[in-house]
């Protein structure tokens, strides 16, 4: 069995001669921003019932997601791509509200069970259809976007497969982008 040492893109630009600095983009030193919110779903809410989260500009990179739950008595959430439904942030008026074609459902999480409580954990890639190679990536490309659509995505928790029952607690995500 052999063995390998890898380095990344950015390592191999430090590495470089001349030395390329890294100043922005993927891999820069620059601060990433957070954006953290919640809500409390109601109870007897069906499969189908929305709840969106956050809103992200489609060019931000994405690099973590957690998400939380209180005790929900039942239910299941996935974590889809919308495009924002507002029509004042630039996103283009015949994607306003609707999922991401394609690979939007079930992006970063599907079937997170909060009939009991869930502890906040990353769902950046939960469900297998956001791997870290996307971290690097505008948000519109991670999607598998030919082009990016300009305005915004949001997070949204979609009650799939089993409907909430009693309801009433918080459901939370807070995202790390740069």
């Amino acid at each position: 069995m052999t063995t390998e040492a890898l380095k990344s893109a950015p390592i191999t630009d430090l590495d470089a001669t001349p030395f390329l600095a890294i100043t922005a983009g993927e891999g820069a030193p620059a601060g990433s921003k957070t954006v953290s919110a919640y809500l409390i779903p109601s109870g007897s809410m069906a499969a189908g019932s929305t709840y969106r989260l956050i809103r992200l500009k489609s060019s931000v990179r994405l690099k973590h997601l957690f998400f939380e739950s209180q005790a929900q008595g039942a239910g299941k959430f996935n974590l889809s791509a919308y495009y924002s439904d507002s029509t004042n942030d630039g996103t283009a008026a015949a994607n306003q509200g609707v999922i991401v074609p394609t690979t939007g459902d079930q992006f970063w999480a599907s079937d997170i069970d909060c009939a009991s409580a869930v502890a906040s954990f990353d769902a950046i890639n939960e469900s297998g259809n956001n791997p870290p190679a996307n971290r690097n990536k505008e948000l519109w490309d991670a999607l598998g976007l030919a082009s990016d659509p300009g305005g915004f995505i949001d997070v949204v928790a979609v009650v799939h497969t089993t409907a909430i029952t009693t309801g009433g607690g918080q459901i939370s995500v807070t995202a790390h982008y740069d």
